[in-house]
């Protein structure tokens, strides 16, 4: 299965599992680096995570095919405990502790589940990995409808605050070594816009100041760890392309 229709096929598959949640999905966030792509695809883009430099030439970082949802849950919502059963219903597994795997036309679609970090575990329908910043997430979300080839993806996302919260929590504190969470922060902002981003931030007291904060201390100068992990995703480019595009990653940020 081409790349493409891999991704169509999970986001209908999606759909079709909110649908089924019935009056759970309201209590459902999609997070992660599939939030990118939603927004992608909400300005009429194909999904896959990338960024264009001045130049013409596109640095991506492909699709991706594993939905992370959030769930609001405390063990007091409706019809939670359907959870596990209305995954195993759809033809899901368990993969792993926070992991349920499905085989798709050839390929598989991975959810990795994900609950607000004071809950009890005991209190969870099925186990889910704790979220430090999930309230805030959670606060702030905003749904939005797709139409994925007729079947409807009707789904809330974090907004600029949300995201950047867990993505720079994400890189300066759960996985500095990485390289992806980077590339999705500048990647959120250039297809959002710095504007919208910031008059976000502006208004998010007191967590803007610090995303504000944390977003200089990554994307500072050429040497900064977010500008370098970005680079890292170009190594095709012409080494003059390279430097256009960590001065336009800089650039960016400059007004944070």
């Amino acid at each position: 299965m081409e790349e493409v229709e891999q991704f169509e096929a999970v986001l209908r598959e999606l759909g079709e599992l909110m649908i089924d949640l019935g009056d759970l999905a309201s209590s459902v966030v999609l997070i992660g680096g599939q939030v990118l792509a939603l927004e992608s695809r909400r300005r009429g883009h194909s999904g896959v995570i990338a960024v264009e430099i001045e130049t013409g030439e596109e640095v991506t970082r492909g699709f991706t095919f594993e939905p992370d949802l959030l769930f609001d849950l405390d063990g007091t919502e409706f019809m939670a405990g359907r959870l596990p059963e209305i995954l195993k219903e759809r033809g899901y597994e368990r993969a792993r502790q926070f992991r349920w795997s499905k085989k798709l036309r050839g390929s598989w679609v991975q959810l990795d589940l994900f609950a607000p970090e004071e809950v009890e575990p005991d209190d969870l329908p099925t186990a889910m990995t704790p979220l430090p910043d999930a309230r805030l997430v959670l606060r702030r979300a905003q749904p939005i409808t797709l139409n994925i080839q007729g079947t409807p993806l009707r789904i809330s996302i974090p907004d600029a605050v949300g995201f950047l919260a867990m993505k720079t929590r994400a890189k300066l504190q759960l996985r500095p070594e990485g390289n992806k969470d980077s590339f999705d922060i500048f990647a959120y902002v250039k297809l959002v816009g710095a504007d919208a981003v910031l008059d976000a931030l502006n208004q998010a007291t007191p967590e803007g100041g610090e995303i504000r904060r944390n977003l200089l201390a990554l994307f500072y100068d050429r040497s900064s760890p977010g500008v370098q992990d970005v680079l890292s995703y170009a190594d095709t480019l012409e080494p003059e392309q390279r430097e256009l595009l960590a001065q336009s990653v800089v650039d960016l940020f400059a007004a944070f």
